[in-house]
C-alpha cells in the first residue's frame, strides 16, 4: 500500500475546536494524499456537515467546549441517526488521558482512538489499519447499518468459513447477534468451542453474557470473575456481575459491582440506570439520586437528551428525602427538590408547560405528605386524577409513578392497583427508572396492603353481625395501614354512626373521631360512587345529630 494512495479519493471531516491543531492535522492529511478535508470547530457543526455530505472518515476530538456536544456525543449521534454511510470510519482524536473518559470513549467503539500528540506515521498506521478492517468487513457493516441481522449473521459465517483475518471479530458479533435473536444455545455452543482452542477474553465475556440471558447466573458470575482478574479494565465483567448478583437477590455484591463499574466508566446511560435500579432495590436512595443526576448531566446536548431524565432526577431526589432517616438530611434533600422544580420551569428540556404543571403539582403533594399534611396532599392528587379522568384526549399517563407513590402513602391501594395495571405501556417500559420505581413501590407496600385488607374485611364481617364496637376497632386498626383510604374512612364513619344510633350516646372520643374522618374527605374530588356514599353518610350523621340533640324550645 503506497503512501497516500488509498486516501486521494476519500472525504475527511475533522472536528476540533483548536485552530492550531486543525491546521497541523490538515497538513498531515494533505501529506497522505487527501484532497478533500472539511474542518469544523464544534459538534453541532459536525452533525450539520454529516447531514449534507457523505464522509469516508470522521476524526473528532473528545473535548469540544464545555457547553457543547463532546466527541463521544457526536459519534453516538451520527451513528444512531445513520448520518454516515456504512463504510465511514470514525476515529477519536484527543489529548484526554483521564481514565473514565478514555474508557467511555473506547466503549463507544470508534474504529480507533488516537492520543495527542502523534506523528504522521502513527496516524497513517491507524488509518491504514482501520481502512483495511472496514473494507474486509464491509458486507457485515452494511447489513448491520440496515439492521438486517439475519444477513449480518450470514456474512459473519461466510467470513469465518473463509478463515478471514477478522474471524474473531465475526465470531464475537455472531454470538452477540444470536443472543439478540434469543438463540442462546447456539451462541453458547459457538463460544464454548472457540474457548476450547484459546481462552479469548472477548469470548469469555460473551459466554458469560449468554449464560446470563439463559438464567445461569452463577456460571455468568464465575466466568466474569475470571475476566476481571485477567483484565481489570474490561467494564463488561463488572456490569455482568452486577446484573447476575441482582438477579440472584445478592444485593450487597450487586451494588458493589455496579458502583465499581460506574466509577471506572461513568459515561453510560444504561450503566447509570442499572446502578439506580440496584441502589433502589438496596434502599440506597442517595446513590440512586446521584445516578439520575449523572444521567441528566451526560445526556444534555446528546442524542439521548430528554426531559424524562430531568423529571427522574427530581423524582429520585424526593425518593431520597422520603427515605432519609436524618431530619437535617431530609430537609436538605427537600430543598434540593424544590429548587430543581423551580429551575425546571425555565429549563430548555421542558417544552410542555401544561404537562410540567401536573408533574410539579404531584411533586409538591409528595413534599406535603412528607410534612404530614396528608389531607392537602390528597386534595392535590385527586384534583389531578379527576382532571385526567375527564380529559377525553388523555391516553398514556406519564405521571403514573408519581401518583402511585402518593396513593400508596395514603393507603389508596385499589386505586394504586388500577393505575399499576395501566402502567404496562411503551412509555413506562422505555423509562427504566419509572419501571423500577413502580415495581419497587408494589413490593414495598405488599405487607401494608395485606394488613389493611384483612382488618378492613374483618370490620365488614363484624358490621354485618351488628357487632359495631368490634367493627369500629377493626376499621380503626385498618386505617393505621392506610391512613387516608377513602373506603376505609367511609366504613369507619358508618360504624360510628351505627354505634351512636344503637347506644343513643355521644362519647367525646367517638365524636372527635367521626369529625376528623369527615374532615379527611371534605373538599376532595372523590370518584362519583364514593362521593355519593360520602354525601349519604353526611346526611345520616346530621339527621342523627338532630334526633339526639333536638333544638330547645324558646320560652316567651
Amino acid at each position: 500500500m503506497q503512501s497516500g494512495t488509498p486516501y486521494k479519493d476519500k472525504r475527511f471531516l475533522v472536528v476540533d475546536d483548536q485552530r492550531p491543531f486543525q491546521i497541523m492535522l490538515k497538513g498531515i492529511l494533505l501529506n497522505l494524499g487527501v484532497k478533500d478535508v472539511q474542518m469544523v470547530t464544534n459538534g453541532e457543526a459536525a452533525i450539520s456537515a454529516t447531514k449534507n455530505h457523505d464522509f469516508d472518515f470522521v476524526l473528532v476530538d473528545y473535548n469540544l467546549g464545555g457547553h457543547r456536544k463532546n466527541g463521544r456525543q457526536v459519534i453516538e449521534e451520527i451513528r444512531t441517526k445513520k448520518l454516515v454511510p456504512a463504510h465511514c470510519i470514525t476515529i477519536m482524536v484527543t489529548g484526554e488521558n483521564h481514565r473514565p473518559m478514555v474508557l467511555g470513549a473506547i466503549e463507544l467503539q470508534p474504529d480507533d482512538y488516537v492520543m495527542k500528540p502523534f506523528s504522521q506515521n502513527v496516524l497513517k498506521h491507524r488509518l491504514d489499519k482501520a481502512l483495511h478492517k472496514r473494507s474486509n468487513l464491509l458486507p457485515v457493516y452494511k447489513a448491520m447499518h440496515e439492521e438486517n441481522f439475519e444477513l449480518a449473521m450470514a456474512e459473519c459465517k461466510r467470513l469465518i468459513s473463509e478463515n478471514n483475518r477478522y474471524r474473531n471479530f465475526c465470531n464475537n458479533l455472531l454470538a452477540e447477534l444470536l443472543c439478540k435473536q434469543k438463540h442462546y444455545e447456539q451462541a453458547e455452543y459457538l463460544l464454548t468451542q472457540l474457548l476450547k482452542v484459546k481462552p479469548y477474553t472477548w469470548g469469555q465475556i460473551q459466554l458469560a453474557r449468554t449464560y446470563h440471558h439463559q438464567g445461569k447466573y452463577q456460571e455468568a458470575i464465575v466466568l466474569a470473575t475470571e475476566v476481571m482478574k485477567q483484565a481489570p479494565m474490561i467494564i463488561d465483567s463488572y456490569d455482568l456481575m452486577a446484573e447476575a448478583f441482582h438477579a440472584k437477590g445478592d444485593l450487597t455484591h450487586s451494588l458493589e459491582m455496579a458502583i465499581r463499574a460506574t466509577e471506572l466508566s461513568p459515561y453510560s446511560v444504561t450503566r447509570q440506570y442499572r446502578l439506580c435500579q440496584i441502589a433502589q432495590s438496596s434502599h440506597m436512595y442517595d446513590i440512586a439520586k446521584d445516578a439520575c443526576k449523572a444521567i441528566l448531566d451526560m445526556t444534555r446536548k446528546s442524542i439521548q437528551q430528554d426531559s424524562v431524565h430531568l423529571l427522574n432526577y427530581i423524582r429520585a431526589t424526593i425518593n431520597a428525602a422520603e427515605h432519609s432517616e436524618e431530619k437535617s438530611e431530609q430537609n436538605k434533600l427537600k430543598q434540593e427538590a424544590v429548587l430543581a422544580l423551580q429551575r425546571a420551569k425555565q429549563d430548555e428540556l421542558i417544552t410542555d408547560a401544561t404537562s410540567y404543571n401536573v408533574f410539579e403539582t404531584l411533586c409538591n403533594a409528595r413534599l406535603e405528605a412528607m410534612d404530614k399534611h396528608l389531607i392537602n396532599a390528597k386534595k392535590q392528587l385527586f384534583k389531578v386524577m379527576s382532571a385526567h379522568a375527564q380529559d377525553e384526549h388523555a391516553t398514556e399517563d406519564p405521571f403514573a409513578a408519581d401518583k402511585l407513590s402518593l396513593l400508596y402513602k395514603m393507603g389508596e391501594y385499589e386505586l394504586a392497583d388500577q393505575i399499576s395495571d395501566e402502567c404496562k405501556n411503551e412509555q413506562v417500559n422505555n423509562n427504566p427508572f419509572i419501571k423500577n420505581t413502580i415495581n419497587h413501590l408494589k413490593q414495598e407496600n405488599k405487607k401494608r396492603q395485606r394488613g389493611f385488607k384483612q382488618l378492613n374485611q374483618a370490620g365488614i364481617e363484624a358490621y354485618k353481625k351488628q357487632d359495631y364496637i368490634i367493627a369500629l376497632h377493626q376499621f380503626d386498626s385498618a386505617l393505621k395501614y392506610a391512613p387516608l383510604h377513602t373506603g376505609g374512612t367511609l366504613n369507619l364513619i358508618l360504624a360510628i354512626i351505627k354505634l351512636i344510633e344503637v347506644s343513643e350516646k355521644q362519647p367525646e372520643d367517638l365524636m372527635k373521631r367521626i369529625k376528623s374522618a369527615f374532615q379527611a374527605l371534605e373538599g376532595i374530588e372523590l370518584p362519583s360512587k364514593q362521593f355519593e356514599r360520602y354525601k349519604e353518610l353526611e346526611k345520616q350523621y346530621h339527621s342523627l345529630m338532630e334526633k339526639l340533640n333536638p333544638p330547645q324550645k324558646k320560652w316567651r
